[in-house]
Formats: structure tokens, sequence, C-alpha cells
């Protein structure tokens, strides 16, 4: 059994069916009999990394896909980060309230840059400086584990240091 491969369809093609393709007018025009050099298994590899295939001079030709984009990347990543962030305010404001009603107010006071620094977690400079994935955690676990270092005891019991 042969099979084929068109790069114009990106579909895969066997021999055994030609007649009933040519009958239905389908055949592709492009269709290339797959052999020993490139496999079947390393056009399907190439289109599943979404590689941009050509066939010229007798050779299959791969060229990688480009990188994503960085920004809906970011976006994504920075979008958990905010749920997590959501979850560590609405402890806080437990705290801060509780401190405020206690007339505590170094405690309050404490909560307060904690939760403005949580508010900006996502717009300091080595976050927003970020250029591939790996840079931006590293600065989003910084930021946070310098946010945590700088509260007092009770104030870092509504932070698990682990969540980012």
């Amino acid at each position: 059994m042969s099979i084929f491969f068109s790069v114009a369809t990106g579909g895969f093609y066997a021999s055994e069916l030609r007649e009933d393709y040519d009958v239905a007018g389908t055949w592709p025009a492009d269709a290339v009999e797959i052999d020993d050099a490139v496999t079947e298994g390393d056009l399907r590899a190439a289109i599943c990394r979404g590689d941009a295939i050509a066939f010229f001079e007798g050779k299959f030709t791969f060229t990688p896909a480009p990188a994503p984009p960085f920004a809906p990347i970011a976006t994504a990543y920075l979008d958990s980060v905010r749920v997590i962030r959501e979850q560590v305010l609405n402890r806080l404001a437990g705290i801060g309230m509780a401190a405020l009603l206690a007339a505590d107010t170094m405690t309050a006071q404490a909560v307060a840059s904690a939760r403005q620094a949580l508010l900006d977690i996502t717009v300091v400079p080595d976050v927003m400086g970020a250029t591939d994935l790996d840079s931006l955690k590293a600065a989003v676990k910084s930021a946070y584990a310098a946010i945590i270092a700088a509260a007092p005891p009770v104030i870092r019991e509504a932070f698990d240091p682990a969540a980012i």
C-alpha cells in the first residue's frame, strides 16, 4: 500500500483509493508518494508542530513554525496570578478589618502596604520587562516573595508561598 501526501491540502491519500478520487475529481495534482526518506510519521509530526511543509526538487522540506507571540502567553499567566492575588486580598481584608476593630494601626498599615504591593505585582518593572514565560514567572515569584518577606508574621498567614 502506497501513501501519497499533498502539500496543498495537507492530506494523506491511499493509492488503493486513487481511482475513486479520480472519478470524483478530488485527487490532488501535487500528490507525492511518500518514500523511506520521509515517512508518514515525519509528515504527521511536522503537521502537529505547525511546521510549513514544501516539496521541492524531489524532497520534502520542513520549516519550523514561528514561536507563538509572548503577549497572549503573558496575559494568560498574569490572569492566573490575578486569581491568586484576589484570594490573598480577601484574606488581607479580613486581617485588616480585625486590626481596625482592635485599633491595631500598625497591623492595619502593614495590611494596606501588602495590599498595594499585591495590586502592583503585575506591573512592577521586572514583570513588565519580562520577555519570555520563564523570566515572567521568576519576576512574579520574586515580587511575591518580597511582599511576604516585608509583611509582619500575622499578615504572612494570608499568603501561600507556594501559590505562585
